[in-house]
């Protein structure tokens, strides 16, 4: 099964065999190629760009930054901003969850 979310917990536990450093910018290439090898096989590829509109939202962005940029300029570095990400995402999921 294709997924993005299994694919993203895969990833947080060994990034370096993923996407080469811990680099949220890495990432984010990573998971926008992953998904567009083979969109309409991803059970859930959507949930990106629902990430997207909820890390807007929670950090009152109006612009047309993207998730990644958005958490990187409220992180220290690319390294924080992987970790943050893999925070959100998860407080994300939580939050779909309770609404569902």
């Amino acid at each position: 099964m294709n997924s993005v979310k299994r694919l993203i917990f895969r990833i947080k536990t060994r990034p370096e065999l993923y996407i080469g450093s811990r680099s949220l910018s890495l990432l984010q290439a990573y998971l926008y190629g992953w998904l567009n090898r083979d969109e309409a096989s991803v059970v859930d590829g959507n949930l990106i760009g629902e990430f997207q509109g909820w890390i807007a939202e929670k950090y009152r962005i109006s612009s047309t930054q993207s998730w990644a940029q958005i958490i990187l300029f409220y992180s220290v570095d690319e390294r924080d901003a992987l970790e943050k990400f893999f925070r959100l995402f998860d407080e994300f999921l939580k939050e779909n969850e309770k609404s569902e």
